[in-house]
């Protein structure tokens, strides 16, 4: 096993992002890490998350104790990480993600009081903190040039530019969108004709469903038709579908309320913004409710991912059912 960081700082609001960035940190380190992953804003994370830090075999596989989403965690929290954090420990290394959103002109937002903690100083010194604004229209370009040379292909005249255009601003979508390009290329160039394989607009997908939903449609045949296939992360399908679901609960919101932050296409504005108000603000407030419930579930292990899932898209039938009999 090669050096690898004493603790790890992992802050991007992108989850796939974060994910690819943890596997290539793990495998530059020698790989051969068990993982335990905590949830920063799960109920009962804190006992087992101290115990998995303090917990050390002799003849243990070494682990990489995860946390994720520690960004709402308080200032106790900090201070007793720093016990954990004073020394190099073989066994057992810590990850900690901060996924909040990423403002563009003043950067991630820490915790309170994070910045002044002595290991995170030193962590920013060694290079053991990785900030990643996730995917932006600056990087990427970048983003989409390693992807090619990684799968030695080439983009034709004025394609990379109109990538840049319609690739959606999460690396799990445009995952999906680069592997239909990737299958439709041509010598090993991905030319102008290939560009009507990606969706319209790729945002559109989960809008997609829920107006399936609406109209109720077979909801299971859209899915099929929009999503193609389940989406794969150590996360599992649930956990990637929840963010898709509030990101889009989000946007519609800002189109209800008229919010001037809210900078999407005129397309999609217009196509959204009837759904926006039919919704109202009490049931977009039932999305957020439903999402967090599901997510709730899981972590507490009520439900099992399927179950919680499966539970969802029920809600969500009834929730839509309620919005039609309106109408």
């Amino acid at each position: 096993m090669t050096d690898r960081p004493g603790f790890s700082f992992l802050v991007c609001p992108d989850p796939e992002m974060l994910k690819r960035h943890l596997e290539r940190l793990m495998a530059s380190s020698g790989g051969g890490f068990a993982r335990q992953v905590f949830w920063g804003d799960a109920d009962d994370f804190d006992v087992a998350y101290w115990q998995a830090l303090a917990t050390v075999s002799l003849f243990a596989q070494p682990k990489a104790v995860v946390l994720r989403r520690a960004e709402g965690l308080l200032s106790d929290f900090w201070e007793k990480l720093s016990r954990p954090l004073a020394g190099f420990n073989q066994h057992v290394w810590p990850v900690i993600c901060l996924e909040g959103q990423h403002d563009p002109k003043k950067g991630p937002s820490l915790p309170r009081g994070l910045s002044e903690r002595p290991y995170w100083k030193v962590g920013q010194k060694k290079g053991w903190v990785w900030i990643s604004p996730g995917l932006t229209e600056e990087n990427m370009m970048p983003t989409l040039r390693d992807w090619a040379n990684a799968h030695r292909l080439n983009f034709g005249k004025g394609v990379l530019q109109e990538l840049v255009r319609l690739l959606p601003r999460d690396m799990t979508a445009c995952a999906r969108e680069l592997e239909k390009l990737e299958l439709a290329a041509h010598d090993g160039v991905i030319g102008q004709d290939t560009l009507g394989l990606l969706s319209e607009e790729a945002e559109l997908d989960i809008f997609g469903f829920l107006k399936a939903l609406e109209e109720g449609r077979d909801a299971a045949g859209v899915w099929r038709t929009v999503f193609g296939h389940q989406l794969s992360s150590d996360d599992g399908f649930l956990f990637q579908f929840l963010a898709i679901l509030t990101r889009e609960a989000r946007t519609m919101w800002q189109l209800l309320h008229e919010d001037p932050e809210c900078r999407v296409h005129p397309y999609v504005k217009k196509l959204k913004t009837p759904m926006a108000s039919r919704l109202g603000t009490a049931g977009l407030a039932r999305l957020f409710d439903l999402a967090m419930d599901a997510e709730s579930s899981v972590k507490s292990g009520i439900k099992s991912p399927d179950q919680a899932m499966e539970m969802l898209v029920a809600d969500l039938h009834l929730l839509f059912a309620r919005v039609r009999s309106r109408s």
